[in-house]
């Protein structure tokens, strides 16, 4: 009995995990390229073509893929098996960081700081629910658990394990690389705590090192030697590069990953920033100042010894990401727009270890009184980010999120002999893991599956498959390099879609 109390709070969480994610969850059918690609690889792996790789993507590891084959095993593929994979993961992440702090504190205050992992912005929603990624940040966390647990009670297995599981994640995707120096000096944290004799430090050090390096090696033998740790991001340590990116991460990136602004997705190619009544907006910066304040109180709690070492080194952990993000934000070559909020996610990811020292400190309720304004505006902010899929406070059913027009035009290319099309980028992968590739549909430009152009270019009946959700491709843009191929070419309206079929001149 002790033990199911002692996990109810854990079970709650993961309750409340699931309802907050409820509208993507009845619209599993609006999946997005990005992850379909990881889904059609998937299907592939089961009929025995593997690859180290994601398709198209040599920075990301094939690991996702393999999870999410294995429940493909199960019954077929389908978009929900598709979004539960990175989901499970989330909620694995969950239980490591609800574990590592119940540790130190108690299960329920566990449970209030893990409340960030719960109700979060678009740039972990968007992680949680679809492929990849999400694995990449479920094994760090499994290293700060097992660096920790090795902690409590020494095991040099334990903390090679965690170093090894740190390392690994930087096969899964090279995103890993900012959350891993964190997690490297959380480690030495814990090599160098009591007892200080040298032969148990020696020995600490040299279990973790060799992890790592076991680590390290294992990702090199993974990847081809020009590709091992490398990565198209570029950092410049300059004074140009900050302060372009400065007014990215002050006006739009930050605020959104702390709540401070909301943007709602709609039918344009970014979505729009909500435009909050005054009180709303005054209480979104009050959340989101609070919540700064909050991750960074491990420091204060720390001098004034008022948290043993063992609870204040995780706050360090968790407010030391949150810098590290911001840094490498502001020196990172691939900032280009408010999707860059992804690079800071690691702030909201790593804060229930920050929030640490100050629960060991106060009350249960108390904590959960400091953090609820943020939680609110972060609850607001992240349930406003699924657009279509919710009508106020209440998950609804989204034609997009169903793909009734998207099976109307599978329909009716099938009627049409049509097995290969094109389409843009967004639509392409989306569409051909809907219509379990019968039709293939292949990006206009670019390719994540050489093999899906190959039949696109030896097909003597091929479709070009448009919608007004992606305007960087137009029926208009195509027609004429129809035209001059030759041929014949029948154009239909579906449901929205606009579709040309080309008969191509033998």
């Amino acid at each position: 009995m002790n033990a199911i109390r002692r996990a109810a709070p854990f079970v709650v969480l993961v309750t409340l995990n699931l309802l907050f994610r409820l509208p993507a969850l009845i619209n599993a059918n609006g999946v997005h390229s990005d992850a379909a690609i990881v889904g059609l690889q998937a299907m592939h792996l089961l009929h025995g073509e593997t690859s180290r790789f994601l398709w198209g993507a040599r920075y990301q590891g094939s690991f996702d893929a393999w999870v999410i084959a294995a429940l493909f095993a199960l019954g077929g593929p389908s978009p929900l098996k598709l979004m539960l994979a990175p989901l499970l993961g989330h909620l694995l992440l969950c239980f490591f960081a609800w574990r590592v702090i119940e540790r130190r504190t108690t299960p329920w205050k566990a449970f209030t700081v893990c409340l960030p992992l719960v109700f979060t912005p678009q740039a972990i929603n968007g992680v949680a629910l679809y492929a990849p990624r999400q694995w990449c940040l479920t094994f760090l966390f499994a290293a700060i658990w097992l660096i920790d647990s090795a902690a409590r009670r020494w095991g040099p297995l334990r903390v090679a394990l965690g170093l090894i599981c740190g390392a690994f994640s930087l096969y899964l995707d090279l995103y890993g690389l900012q959350v891993l120096a964190p997690v490297v000096i959380f480690f030495l944290f814990c090599a160098f705590d009591a007892p200080r004799e040298k032969k148990t430090v020696a020995l600490r050090f040299a279990s973790g090192a060799a992890g790592l390096a076991l680590g390290l090696l294992l990702v090199q033998a993974l990847r081809s030697t020009e590709d091992a740790l490398t990565t198209q991001a570029e950092l410049e340590l300059s004074r140009a590069r900050v302060l372009a990116n400065w007014p990215l991460l002050k006006d739009v990136c930050l605020p959104w990953v702390l709540g401070a602004k909301a943007f709602i997705p709609g039918d344009n190619l970014y979505p729009d920033l909500w435009s909050a009544p005054v009180v709303v907006r005054a209480w979104q910066l009050t959340g989101a100042g609070s919540f700064l304040v909050l991750i960074f109180t491990s420091p204060a709690l720390l001098l004034a010894r008022l948290v043993p070492w063992e609870v204040g080194r995780l706050g360090l952990l968790g407010s030391g990401a949150a810098v590290a993000s911001a840094l490498g934000f502001l020196v990172s070559g691939v900032v280009i727009d408010m999707w860059a909020a992804r690079y800071l996610a690691p702030i909201v990811w790593l804060a229930p270890f920050a929030l640490a020292p100050l629960a060991h400190v106060v009350s249960t309720r108390a904590m959960g009184v400091a953090l609820a304004p943020y939680l609110a505006v972060a609850a607001m902010g992240g349930w406003l980010s699924f657009g279509h899929y919710v009508d106020g406070p209440l998950p609804r059913r989204d034609p997009r999120g169903q793909a009734r027009d998207e099976l109307e035009v599978a329909s009716f290319l099938r009627g049409r002999q049509v097995h290969v099309a094109a389409a843009q980028y967004w639509l392409s992968y989306r569409l051909t893991f809907l219509y379990q590739e019968d039709p293939i549909v292949v990006p206009l430009v670019g390719d994540r599956y050489s093999p899906y152009r190959d039949l696109f270019d030896r097909a003597s009946r091929v479709a070009y498959v448009f919608h007004p959700s992606e305007p960087r491709a137009r029926p208009e843009e195509v027609l004429p390099s129809l035209a001059e191929q030759g041929g014949q070419v029948e154009r239909a309206e579906i449901a929205g879609f606009t579709v040309l079929v080309h008969q191509r001149r033998p």
